[in-house]
C-alpha cells in the first residue's frame, strides 16, 4: 500500500478530492492510504503562526521553518523511508516518468507551500524539489493534488482496466490518439473507417500514427525528448515505414527566384539512386513535364537496366531500378499510393529558412520506425523548392548545416547524408 501524507495548512482543501472517484475507489481497495498533517499542530506560539516577514524585506509573507520542519518528522518517525517531497516552482518538472517513479515508494510525504514559499531552511530536510508547471499557483494544494492522482492511477490494481494506463498520453513519451464511441455518425462526422475494420493490427498502427501526428503538431519536444525502450529498439529492426524519394525539376526556383523547370543531369540519377538502394528505399521519382528530359532520363536508366551497362556493372543495374519517371508531384503520390496502398506522408527539404517550423532527424527518424504509413522525402533542383510545394508538406526536414556560412551542397550529396541520417545504422 501506498502512504501519501500531506502537509499543508488547508487540510479541508483535500476533503472533496480524495473522497470521490479513483482515490475514493483505492482508499476502499486499500491499495492506497491518506494523512493530512497540518503545520500548526506543531507552531509553539499561542496563535499557531506557520509565516512571517521575510529578512531583507519583500512583499508577502514566508512559512517559517520550525512548524515545518517539525510536522516533516513526525512523518518520517512513523516511516524513516518516507520519501519527502516539497511542491515548489523551482522544483523539477513533474513528469509521467516522475509519477512512475513515485509510485514504487512506500510513503511519499508532499510539503505544500503557501504564500512567497518557505524558509530557504526548510530544504535541509526534504529529498527532492517537484513543480508542476511553470506557472504560478496559490499554494501547493493544488500541486499536492495533481501529483496524488498521476501517482495513485499507476498503483496496480487501482485502475479497472490495467492496460488503461499504459496507452494514455505521456506513457510512452507521446500524446494520446483520439477516441471514439458511439454513434458511428455524429452530425456527419464519421467513425475513422479502421476503427471498424475489426483488423487489430492496422488499429495499432493507426494510433500509432495519430499519437506521432497529434504530438508534432501540438508537442514536438516530447518527439525529440522521447528515449526508445529496449522493445522498442528490437521494433525498429524488424520493420519501419516505406521510403520514396522524389527528385523535383519543376516546380522550382532559379537564383531570381522565379519558377522554373531545370535540367535532368546522370550524375544526380546514378549517385541518388546508389545512395537510395544502399539505404533500401522503395524508389526514386525523376519528376520533371519535360518530355525530351524523360526521354533523356528514360534513356540513361534504360542503359544501365537493359543496355550494355547492365552487363559492365551489375551493381549499377540493381541500383537504377529504383528509378521512375514522373511528370508531376500529384501523380508520383497517386503511384506510391498504387504501390503500397496508403497515400505517403510528404516530407520536403530546404536549405533556405522557409519560415515554417521544422522537423528534426531524430524525430523523424522516430516516426519512420513506429509507423507502417508511407513517406515521400522531396529534395529541389535549382534554387530549391517553391512555396507551392512546401506548403503542401506534412513535414519540413530541419537543414543540413556544416560549421561555416557556406551552404550550397549538390542535390546528391544532400540526399545522401539524409537519407544516412534517416536510414543508416
Amino acid at each position: 500500500m501506498l502512504t501519501f501524507t500531506v502537509i499543508t495548512i488547508f487540510p479541508q482543501m483535500f476533503a472533496s478530492s480524495l473522497g470521490h472517484s479513483i482515490l475514493k475507489r483505492a482508499q476502499e481497495k486499500n491499495l492506497v492510504k491518506f494523512n493530512l498533517i497540518d503545520p500548526r499542530d506543531y507552531s509553539t506560539d499561542k496563535h499557531h503562526m506557520t509565516d512571517d516577514y521575510p529578512y531583507g524585506g519583500g512583499q508577502g509573507m514566508i512559512m517559517k521553518p520550525e512548524p515545518l520542519v517539525a510536522a516533516i518528522e513526525a512523518a518520517r518517525n512513523k516511516n524513516p523511508k518516507a520519501r519527502v517531497v516539497l511542491l515548489t516552482p523551482q522544483g523539477r518538472v513533474f513528469r509521467q516518468s516522475e509519477a512512475r517513479r513515485l509510485a514504487n515508494k512506500d510513503e511519499v510525504v508532499l510539503l505544500c507551500g503557501r504564500y512567497e514559499g518557505v524558509d530557504e531552511r526548510v530544504k535541509a530536510y526534504i529529498d527532492e524539489e517537484i513543480s508542476v508547471g511553470d506557472y504560478t499557483l496559490s499554494g501547493g494544494e493544488p500541486a499536492a493534488n495533481i501529483v496524488i492522482d498521476a501517482v495513485t492511477r499507476l498503483i496496480p490494481g487501482v485502475l479497472g482496466n490495467e492496460n488503461s494506463a499504459a496507452d494514455e498520453s505521456f506513457s510512452d513519451g507521446l500524446l494520446e490518439y483520439p477516441q471514439y464511441t458511439r454513434p458511428e455518425e455524429f452530425r456527419g462526422m464519421k467513425v475513422p473507417e479502421v476503427l471498424l475494420s475489426g483488423d487489430h493490427q492496422r488499429i495499432k498502427d493507426w494510433r500509432r500514427e495519430k499519437s506521432h501526428e497529434i504530438t508534432r503538431q501540438r508537442r514536438p519536444d516530447l518527439l525529440s525528448a522521447t528515449q526508445l525502450t529496449g522493445t522498442a529498439t528490437a521494433s525498429m529492426k524488424r520493420r519501419r515505414a516505406p521510403v520514396y524519394v522524389a527528385l523535383l525539376h519543376y516546380p522550382v526556383y532559379d537564383k531570381n527566384h522565379q519558377v522554373v523547370t531545370t535540367a535532368v543531369t546522370n550524375m544526380d540519377i546514378h549517385d541518388i539512386c546508389r545512395a537510395g538502394k544502399t539505404y533500401g528505399i522503395e524508389g526514386f521519382y525523376v519528376v520533371t513535364p519535360v518530355k525530351p528530359l524523360q526521354k533523356l532520363a528514360l534513356k540513361i536508366i534504360d542503359h544501365w537496366e537493359v543496355g550494355y551497362g547492365s552487363q559492365y556493372n551489375v551493381t549499377r543495374k540493381v541500383a537504377l531500378a529504383l528509378a521512375r519517371i514522373s511528370d508531376n508531384l500529384d501523380d508520383t503520390i497517386i503511384d506510391i499510393e498504387k504501390d503500397s496502398g496508403q497515400k505517403p506522408l510528404i516530407v520536403v527539404t530546404s536549405a533556405r529558412d522557409t519560415g515554417t517550423e521544422r522537423t528534426s532527424f531524430v524525430a523523424l527518424q522516430d516516426m519512420l520506425q513506429s509507423m507502417t504509413r508511407p513517406f515521400l522525402i522531396i529534395f529541389g533542383t535549382g534554387w530549391g523548392l517553391t512555396e507551392t510545394i512546401i506548403s503542401q508538406a506534412d513535414y519540413v526536414l530541419e537543414a543540413v548545416e556544416g560549421d561555416s556560412d557556406y551552404n550550397h551542397l549538390s542535390v546528391r550529396s544532400a540526399a545522401a547524408i539524409i537519407l544516412d541520417r534517416l536510414l543508416g545504422r
